[in-house]
């Protein structure tokens, strides 16, 4: 160019060497299922585009018989992809950068500020197989994070400089093409950015290392000079060391979204030690912090407002909600009973609170009767108005030809002073079987037809006894205790249908005998028993048409649970002889206040917290406290680079923080209290004797 004369730094020959050093002993190794070590490589590494490489990859390898075999994988290169300047590290450009030693010649040489380049390279890495691309990368990834700074000595006898390479992006693709035999290479593309710079050509200029001058008196033209002073830098007249004062740099900060994101450097300062640590401090950022409020619909959380939105949020806050204070409490129910104490249903009481699932254990029913024959329970009346289904006819009972028995346990705890005692009836005609003041059982086959009794046998009192009446043709017959008694004439005109109600206890304004009963049979027969061939049974007996034992039915039933209370309970089996004051027991809670806990997350906008959605309303909230996290303040760091002269040649980011809202303050620690005053460069001017100091080295 003619605007300098040649000059080569070999810049970018030495960021190529130093990109390409950083991966030349990568290794892979290869291991067999067992474990063991089986093949160890360096991968090979090259300067050229990818697509140059898998081109001598698929080549021939027999092409003009100069070689026996094709490169193999795997392989990396590298390329330089684009150079861009980075106004962003521009300093002065008359700014300069003195080398630090002198040069034997009596010359001081210096460069001027370099201009800086952002250097994108491309590494790619190239193998046949998956397992070896990642055994590659994993030895890359963990060094950049995302950055990583070498210390590079670019000009000879100047200090070393920090470039810091960037790794900005990772792409893979698979490269296989062609029919099943063709070789598969997948790409990796791995993207750097290396922050250099450019130096330009090397100027000197002499160094006067003693001056010695004459003090003349007259004039100038005819005297001769009366005295001289000799004068050799970092030393006074007298001998003594020379000190001078350093001069503290300073400098401004600019902020983009809360980031440091430039420094200026308004004063370079003086005196400067590049061998000690600059501290660069940067004051922490005064933040904007978002503020929330809530709102309870019911007992669940319905919204979460932003009263202020902040700012300066570089990721997206937390939202902490308090778990719900409303008191943990164990749902209740009430049973409600129909015909025969059966549970019909469950009326909830008390819903409860913090229930996940919820199990109920009804008691068993209690007993009907204080003197049980066979089984738990039997059939008890205590009340002259106590009256009791035991069954339904489904179909005829008595037809031509046929007759019926009704057979059963009874234990009387009295007799009546007058009138009769009812014990079992049938609905739709006056067939019942009573007992008389006497104690003797009998039986009315209709209204009108004469008590057909049970002589001379009559019922204990307080004790079982066993019935059976057996009614066949136009006699019935009782058997009482296992003793027949031949009984009597009974009418036959009659027959049962299906729906006939068979009744125990109180009919009509006769009253039901005090005492129990138990193993009612109800069944038809084909003739009477003979006399002396009955035995009582002694344990409880079941018949082809009824049974009733009596014996207890416990119900069951299941619990609904929605929105952590009880919402209900339904009725598996109803059991039977229950009453309103049963009490059924709701397992207690299962859950805690953290399972029913909200949360919410936030929506961030350019820093600002712009809304919150609610993720889980939660539960049992009486009050809500929402937070929000304060904006994340991170405070920016920097390092400074002392030129050789001794001022600050630049201020380097190495974190630009989070959270600004005005530009921070950037405090530059002063230097040394004082330092050896350097050689002194110096020009004379045509006048003889005359001595302008230009500027320290």
């Amino acid at each position: 160019m003619a605007i300098a004369n040649y000059f080569y730094n070999e810049t970018t020959r030495k960021y190529v060497a130093l990109f390409g050093t950083l991966f030349n002993q990568l290794k892979i190794e290869r291991k067999d299922n067992a474990g063991n070590l089986v093949q160890s490589m360096i991968v090979p590494i090259s300067y050229a585009p990818f697509q140059k490489v898998l081109a001598r990859v698929a080549q021939d390898p027999d092409l003009l018989n100069s070689r026996t075999q094709s490169i193999r994988l795997p392989r990396m290169s590298f390329e330089i992809t684009s150079l861009l300047y980075d106004p962003v590290r521009k300093v002065n450009s008359t700014t300069k950068i003195r080398k630090s030693s002198a040069e034997s010649s009596g010359s001081r040489a210096f460069q001027y500020a370099p201009v800086p380049y952002n250097i994108d390279f491309s590494l790619y890495i190239m193998t046949k197989y998956q397992e070896d691309a990642t055994k590659i990368m994993e030895q890359i990834i963990p060094f950049f994070t995302p950055d990583w700074t070498a210390s590079v000595k670019m000009i000879a006898d100047m200090d070393p400089l920090d470039i810091p390479i960037i790794l900005n992006s990772v792409t893979t693709e698979d490269l296989y093409e062609g029919d099943f035999e063709t070789r598969q290479s997948i790409l990796y593309t791995l993207n750097f950015t290396l922050k250099g710079y450019y130096f330009g050509p090397e100027k000197k200029k002499k160094v006067i290392k003693f001056i010695d001058i004459g003090i003349a008196t007259g004039t100038l033209a005819n005297t001769a000079p009366e005295e001289r002073i000799t004068i050799q830098p970092g030393l006074d007249s007298n001998g003594d060391p020379v000190y001078e004062l350093g001069e503290t740099a300073t400098a401004t900060a600019e902020i983009t979204l809360g980031q440091v994101s430039a420094i200026n450097i308004t004063d370079d300062g003086q005196i400067y030690n590049a061998n000690n640590v600059i501290i660069v401090d940067i004051s922490s950022p005064s933040t904007v912090d978002a503020v929330i409020s809530s709102l309870i619909t019911g007992t669940s959380i319905s919204a979460i407002n932003v009263d202020t939105g902040g700012g300066y949020y570089s990721s997206v806050p937390a939202i902490t909600i308090n778990e719900p204070d409303s008191p943990v409490t164990t749902a209740t129910a009430s049973v409600v009973t129909g015909t025969g104490g059966a549970i019909d249903s469950f009326t909830v009481t008390e819903s409860g609170t913090y229930y996940n699932s919820a199990t109920v254990t009804i008691p068993d029913p209690p007993a009907k009767s204080p003197y049980i024959k066979f089984g738990d329970d039997a059939l008890y009346f205590d009340a002259d108005t106590d009256e009791v289904l035991i069954h339904t006819m489904a179909t005829n009972l008595i037809t031509a030809g046929q007759g019926f028995a009704v057979e059963f346990w009874i234990y009387p705890e009295e007799v009546p002073a007058s009138g009769v005692h009812n014990v079992i009836h049938w609905n739709t005609t006056t067939m019942r079987i009573e007992i008389e003041p006497d104690s003797e059982i009998v039986y009315r086959p209709n209204f009108n037809s004469p008590p057909i009794r049970c002589t001379p046998e009559v019922l204990n009192l307080d004790q079982w006894n066993h019935v059976r009446l057996e009614h066949f043709g136009g006699t019935a017959r009782w058997l009482i205790n296992g003793v027949v008694d031949l009984g009597g004439n009974a009418p036959q005109g009659f027959i049962l249908g299906g729906g006939i109600e068979v009744i125990a206890g109180q009919r009509g304004a006769t009253p039901a005998f005090k005492g129990a009963i138990d193993n009612v049979i109800i069944t038809q027969i084909t003739g009477l028993t003979a006399v002396g061939s009955y035995t009582v049974p002694t344990t409880a007996q079941t018949g082809s048409d009824f049974t009733g034992n009596f014996e207890k039915e416990i119900a069951t039933a299941t619990v609904q649970v929605a929105d952590g209370v009880v919402t209900g309970l339904t009725v598996v089996a109803s059991g039977a002889n229950y009453n309103a004051n049963t009490i059924i027991t709701i397992t207690d809670p299962n859950g805690t206040p953290a399972d029913f806990q909200a949360s919410a997350t936030a929506v961030l906008t350019d820093g600002t917290v712009t809304a919150v959605n609610i993720t889980n309303p939660g539960k049992f909230y009486l009050t809500a406290n929402t937070t929000i996290d304060p904006a994340a303040a991170i405070t920016a760091t920097a390092s400074a680079t002392v030129s050789p002269s001794g001022d600050i040649s630049a201020i380097n980011i190495t974190n630009p923080g989070a959270g600004y809202s005005t530009a921070p303050t950037v405090t530059i620690a002063a230097p040394a209290s004082a330092n050896t005053v350097p050689y002194q460069q110096v020009e004379f001017d045509d006048d003889w004797g005359i001595i302008t100091i230009i500027e320290d080295i």
